[in-house]
């Protein structure tokens, strides 16, 4: 473990680089690789520099032919999961903001990411491009109730939107997909919606679907977080979680609603329980990852896009937990 992080419950860092990571994961216990929503690399880090990234990789040269580099063409990916050494990604699955369609974002992806002789990583592709998951559950009648054909037509952050933003690992070599839009449920009240719960749908075979397989998902899984979508979702271990909830809108304070703070909470996808942990405070950081490192399932670490904070350099903050 990192001494100096050991003995601390929070640690507040600034790295360089980029100012919108969306998804991130521990490569071992000194590197993490994350994603920025608006471009489509992957960039490394190591965990102790505060600095721009060791080694940056591009998509559209993993997957070429697969992925393309442009305007409207980024992924917005949004998480990441680790699965025996594959490295999962998923797209936001999202309109434009202004509620126009972007097939780019519909994308779950794997990748190895291995050491090379040279003291960098070699990122190769791990199968193809999963593009049919919104499809797969509008064909499945356990979703029927969600609406998902009309969601993904509506712009991500409006009530009834869709947006993709949770993925986790489960112990069955499995994936949860959060979702921060649609919730479920819920009364309408000056204009948002509040009290709805939060959906995780279960893809059960992951490495198959990237290879062209058909898709199979557990029953869907909704909970209550106080009203607030996922914003991300990682695997502690056995059947323990952490996810961290935010509001599905834009969460601008207005005459008539407060902004709100985001929350995280303790979850077993086994018993159902779950735990607020109210005495950490992350009322001005816009968490867009979280991820544990091999060492510790105790101590996370959490990203902040701060794309839209005006900064001399591009960079984000990163928060170390200690749980």
């Amino acid at each position: 473990m990192n001494n100096k992080t050991a003995n601390l419950e929070i640690l507040e860092q600034k790295y360089l680089g980029i100012a919108n990571p969306s998804g991130a994961v521990a490569l071992d216990n000194d590197v993490f690789v994350v994603a920025d929503d608006e471009d489509n690399q992957l960039r490394i880090y190591d965990r102790n520099i505060l600095d721009k990234p060791k080694q940056t990789a591009s998509l559209s040269s993993v997957f070429k032919g697969e992925i393309a580099d442009g305007e409207d063409l980024e992924i917005d990916i949004e998480s990441a999961a680790e699965i025996d050494g594959t490295y999962f990604w998923i797209g936001s699955h999202s309109t434009s903001r202004t509620g126009e369609q972007r097939p780019a974002r519909h994308k779950l992806f794997a990748v190895n990411i291995k050491p090379d002789a040279k003291g960098k990583f070699a990122v190769t592709s791990a199968g193809g491009l999963y593009t049919t998951l919104l499809a797969d559950l509008r064909k499945d009648s356990r979703f029927d109730g969600y609406d998902l054909g009309k969601a993904q037509k509506t712009q991500a952050k409006a009530i009834g939107g869709l947006s993709i933003e949770g993925l986790a690992a489960t112990p069955e070599k499995g994936l949860l997909i959060g979702f921060r839009n649609p919730l479920i449920g819920g009364k309408i009240k000056k204009g948002r919606l509040v009290g709805g719960k939060a959906l995780i749908v279960e893809l059960l075979n992951p490495f198959e679907v990237i290879h062209g397989l058909k898709a199979r998902f557990a029953d869907p899984i909704e909970l209550d977080l106080d009203g607030q979508g996922i914003r991300e979702i990682t695997w502690r271990k056995n059947h323990k979680y952490l996810i961290v909830s935010g509001p599905y809108h834009e969460n601008m304070m207005t005459d008539e609603h407060e902004k709100e703070e985001f929350r995280m909470y303790k979850w077993s996808s086994k018993s159902g329980k779950m735990n607020h942990l109210k005495r950490f405070d992350l009322y001005d950081f816009n968490t867009e990852a979280a991820f544990f490192y091999p060492d510790s399932a105790d101590v996370v670490q959490l990203l902040s896009d701060d794309g839209k904070v005006v900064s001399e350099a591009k960079s984000f903050r990163s928060l170390t937990l200690t749980l």
